[in-house]
């Protein structure tokens, strides 16, 4: 459903119309260059309706420049997934709450609607009922080309290019003059067309004070363009005569400029009075305008990016193998792509049936739910000095990938996972935006990046996360922290023994038909650090691998093993080093026998 990224659009360029204006009013209220204020209130308008759907980069992951109003987001979206809780009071409370926040949801989303609704058939009609006055009015000629008379008409006013006037007012020559060059004015700057933008903007901003102050300010400073142009050509105290005459107490139309309105009278001529703005003191004002809507974009934008570098690193998978091949013939790592580019996806999934490692967007819906999940154990674990990671899986069912695991040897350390189950139109729009994430960040570095098909992507309809912990005083920070191999008393072992190890991670590794084991190194090594608390990281291939026409097929198969690698060390830890009985971060490097394949 597209509704809630709509409704939190306009949300958003609210509140950003509602900054910007506020900053344009503070600094220019009482300027009087009227030509320069025009164009700031068109960047302004333009600026809040287009900054929140503008995506700017992080080095973690691309970043919303209006991140910095998450909590909408998230107050907006309608959780779709199903939670595996550790009591059934847990989840009846989970069902009450979704129930809620569904109801709630659908609610706010009809408002809207019907708010836009209302005020797109006010806006038809009005340009219905000028374009019936306009088909159905008399033309004087001798009044001008443009000059058009029906006896709806109460007043002078302009509408794109066309004056119309009462049919049965006659003016005099001096007022005839005065207000024909007045309202030319209005149409030979299209006046009209900054008019219709706002009240377009207006259509979808309608519960918004903002756009109702930026509307009123917009035409103010019409008035003062169409007023500044004739007053040099007519005395002051004669205009003033001629608007008190012919002003009127109400407009019968909106999008039109109408000559004079006894409500915005005062303002006009307190205006017209101001003394003239010097342009140097213009300049200081639009470099402090410039500086400010700087301000406020950097802040959008850095609070977005400390966002996702504070709280997302946790959430990925960033060293996982994403592609075979490559320059010097040597394997691609998610690691390098993000150096390489610049950008990371949300997280990287293996794809079933056929294992392929492939970067995931989350759709926003999604991307709370993960977040709430995250933050709820990692708030349940704080206290016991823990820290929380995910293991991310995507799948046709609702499982991960090493739960046979599980199934043959331990219970699963975690009794708590998230289970999010996609529907086609998820998955859809998913494969859509890993696909456009691909082709702009990993295409750039890597050309022949492997791409599933839809149908291996569409297969796996569950997002399947399991958190694990760790104690974030033993990761290991940098070369000084692990110790060396000869002042070791006893080696890192994996929970379980390393034949279990081994065993566990060419679980489900598919070797194609046409790959013999005589095309595999004859060595398969990884070498990796293991922390104090019994994690690892720095997972790299140490063997080297031939180069002949199975190649791409030995990197794929080689991808399966480092995956399985982390998954299976995430899931049953390892017993870290001894040095003098007390356990240290170190190297360790394992072969993984060819018979086991």
């Amino acid at each position: 459903m597209m509704w809630n990224p709509i409704l939190i659009w306009s949300l958003k360029a609210g509140l950003l119309l509602s900054l910007l204006y506020g900053v344009y009013f503070f600094l220019f209220r009482n300027n009087t260059q009227f030509h320069l204020k025009r164009v700031l209130l068109l960047s302004v308008l333009v600026a809040a309706l287009l900054w929140p759907v503008i995506k700017f980069s992080a080095s973690e992951k691309p970043v919303s420049n209006t991140q910095v109003f998450q909590k909408l987001d998230e107050s907006l979206i309608s959780p779709v997934a199903e939670i595996v809780p550790k009591s059934i009071e847990a989840s009846e409370a989970l069902v009450t709450e979704t129930s809620s926040v569904n109801s709630t949801s659908n609610i706010i989303w009809r408002v809207y609607l019907t708010g836009v609704a209302i005020s797109l058939l006010v806006f038809f009609s009005e340009l219905a009922k000028l374009t019936y006055w306009r088909l159905t009015g008399t033309e004087l000629r001798d009044l001008g080309k443009n000059v058009i008379s029906h006896p709806s008409v109460k007043y002078p006013f302009s509408f794109w290019k066309w004056i119309f006037i009462p049919e049965s007012v006659d003016y005099s020559e001096s007022e005839w003059t005065v207000i024909q060059e007045h309202e030319n004015l209005h149409l030979n700057q299209k006046h009209t067309v900054d008019i219709l933008c706002a009240a377009l903007a207006q259509c979808a901003l309608w519960y918004h004070p903002a756009i109702y102050l930026f509307q009123k300010g917009l035409k103010t400073n019409h008035e003062a363009l169409a007023d500044s142009a004739v007053l040099k050509s007519t005395n002051f105290g004669r205009y003033t005569e001629i608007l008190l005459a012919l002003s009127l107490r109400t407009s019968s139309v909106t999008l039109g400029h109408s000559f004079a309105l006894i409500s915005s009278l005062s303002k006009r001529l307190k205006v017209m009075k101001l003394k003239k703005t010097s342009k140097r003191s213009s300049y200081a004002s639009l470099i402090s305008f410039a500086v400010l809507v700087l301000v406020i974009a950097s802040q959008t934008v850095s609070y977005g990016q400390r966002q996702s570098n504070n709280e997302s690193q946790v959430l990925k998978i960033s060293d996982l193998w994403v592609a075979s091949g490559g320059q010097g013939n040597q394997p691609h790592y998610g690691k390098e792509i993000v150096e390489k580019s610049g950008k990371s996806p949300d997280t990287w999934v293996r794809l079933g049936p056929h294992h392929l490692t492939f970067p995931v967007v989350f759709l926003d819906k999604h991307q709370v739910l993960i977040d709430n999940f995250y933050f709820s154990l990692k708030s349940e674990n704080e206290n016991a000095g823990q820290e929380v990671g995910l293991y991310i899986n995507m799948n046709s069912e609702k499982k991960l990938v090493f739960d046979n695991v599980f199934q043959r040897f331990e219970p699963a350390p975690n009794k708590s996972e998230l289970n999010i189950e996609l529907t086609v139109e998820d998955r859809l729009a998913m494969f859509e935006l890993a696909k456009t994430w691909v082709k702009e960040n990993v295409h750039q570095v890597y050309p022949d990046y492997p791409m599933p098909s839809e149908m291996q992507f569409v297969t796996n309809k569950y997002l399947v996360i399991r958190p694990y912990t760790f104690n974030p005083a033993d990761t290991i920070r940098s070369k000084k922290d692990v110790v060396v191999a000869n002042a070791i008393t006893r080696e890192a072992q994996p929970v379980g023994g390393l034949d279990r190890f081994l065993k566990n991670v060419v679980t489900d590794v598919i070797r194609t038909e046409s790959l013999k084991k005589e095309d595999l190194p004859d060595k398969i090594e990884f070498k990796f650090q293991v922390s104090r608390s019994g994690y690892i990281s720095q997972l790299s291939l140490e063997s080297k691998v031939k180069q002949n026409r199975h190649e791409d097929d030995v990197y794929a198969l080689l991808r399966q093993l480092h995956d399985n690698i982390i998954a299976v060390s995430n899931l049953y830890s390892w017993d870290p080093s001894l040095e003098k009985g007390k356990e240290v971060s170190s190297w360790v490097t394992i072969e993984i026998p060819k018979s086991l394949l």
